[in-house]
């Protein structure tokens, strides 16, 4: 089990690298940072869900410019953006 959740945790930390907009980068990189390591498996297969979804709905639902992406689970997501905006 452990294994497995090493393998999904690098898959998550590779694929929240490559976005195609630095701040998207940056924005989920603080996210993982912060909560990574405290979701437990299928949270974290709800991340590499959310992480397939296309760059620009992503940033505009991070961004609160629309609406968080259908397949999103409503309690993950809060945690998301919790994190992402707690220091305001």
């Amino acid at each position: 089990m452990d294994e497995e959740r090493d393998i999904i945790i690098k898959k998550i930390r590779f694929h929240a690298a490559k976005r195609s907009s630095l701040e998207l980068e940056l924005v989920l990189n603080r996210f993982l940072d912060r909560c990574l390591e405290s979701f437990d498996c299928d949270e974290l297969l709800s991340v590499e869900k959310l992480l397939s979804v296309d760059d620009l709905e992503l940033s505009k639902a991070i961004f609160r410019k629309k609406s968080p992406p259908v397949e999103m689970e409503h309690g993950l997501w809060q945690r998301i953006l919790d994190s992402i905006y707690e220091d305001e």
